[in-house]
C-alpha cells in the first residue's frame, strides 16, 4: 500500500509528469542514497519548480516514500493473484527477488537505507511492516485452512520468514552471495522454513516446489544479466496445479 500522500492526477499530462518524477528519485536514490537525494536536484532533473514537487507530495519523505511504494506495490500486488495463504506469501517473495535482480542498484541503495532508519522511520513499515501484516494474515489464513503443525505461531513464523529474506539481502549487499544464486537460495531457504510449519497435502506440494529449486543449482553458474536470471529463475507451481 502506499503509504505517501499525494494529490490524486488531474489530467494525462499530470499523470505522465508524476511518471517521470517518480523515475528520476529512484535513479537518485540509486545514485545519491535516500540522505543524498535533494528536492532541487529532482525538481531540476523534472523540469518543474521545487515548489511543485512539495504541493503533489508534502516532503522529500512523502515523495521518496511515493517512488519506493510503487516499486514496492508492483511485486506484492502478485499475492492478490495468487491464492490466499501460503500460496500468496510465497508470490510476494518470488515477486520480490525478481525486481532486486532486475534492478540490483536500487535494491542496494534500499537496502542501505533501511538499514541507517531508526525504528520510527516510514521506509521502516513500507520495506519490513507492512510485508510482515500481510504475512501474520495469510498465515492465518493457512493456520485456518489446518495446514499448520500445532504449535506453529503465524506471528513467529512471519518473522522468521522476514528475517531470512532481510539476512540473505544483507548478504548479497555485502559480496557475500551472488546476485545469480540470490533467487534460488532466497526461494529454497523460505520453502525450507514453511516445510517445517506445515503438514498434510500443503507441506508435500512444498516439498515437491523445494525439490525442484534445488535440482536447478549445481555448481557456480556464472553472473547472469538481470533479464537472464528472470528467465532461468524458478517458476514452479505453488500447489497443486497454481503457477506463481
Amino acid at each position: 500500500m502506499n503509504t505517501a500522500t499525494r494529490r490524486l492526477p488531474r489530467s494525462a499530462a499530470q499523470i505522465e509528469q508524476d511518471a517521470n518524477i517518480l523515475t528520476l528519485a529512484r535513479e537518485e536514490l540509486t545514485r545519491s542514497g535516500y540522505d543524498g537525494v535533494t528536492m532541487q536536484a529532482l525538481a531540476d532533473r523534472a523540469g518543474v519548480v521545487k515548489k511543485t514537487l512539495y504541493n503533489r507530495y508534502g516532503s522529500k519523505d512523502g515523495l521518496l516514500l511515493t517512488a519506493i511504494a510503487e516499486v514496492v506495490d508492483s511485486y506484492r500486488g502478485q499475492a492478490a493473484a495468487a491464492e490466499p495463504g501460503i500460496p500468496a506469501v510465497i508470490a510476494m517473495r518470488v515477486g520480490g527477488n525478481r525486481q532486486l535482480v532486475a534492478t540490483p542498484e536500487y535494491a542496494q541503495a534500499m537496502t542501505r537505507a533501511l538499514m541507517q532508519a531508526d525504528a520510527e522511520h516510514p521506509l521502516v513499515a513500507l520495506l519490513l511492516g507492512d510485508a510482515l501484516v500481510s504475512q501474520v494474515r495469510h498465515l492465518e489464513i493457512a493456520a485456518g485452512q489446518g495446514e499448520l503443525k500445532p504449535g506453529v505461531v503465524p506471528r513467529a513464523l512471519a518473522e522468521q520468514l522476514t528475517g531470512h529474506s532481510w539476512g540473505l539481502i544483507l548478504l548479497w549487499v555485502k559480496g557475500l552471495l551472488p546476485l545469480s544464486f540470490f533467487e534460488q537460495q532466497s526461494l529454497a531457504g523460505m520453502l525450507t522454513l514453511l516445510l517445517a510449519a506445515t503438514k498434510g497435502p500443503r507441506h508435500d506440494a512444498l516439498a515437491a516446489m523445494l525439490a525442484a529449486t534445488q535440482s536447478q543449482r549445481c555448481g557456480d553458474a556464472p553472473r547472469k544479466t538481470p533479464g537472464e536470471a528472470d528467465a532461468a529463475s524458478p517458476r514452479p507451481s505453488l500447489v497443486g496445479g497454481q503457477a506463481s
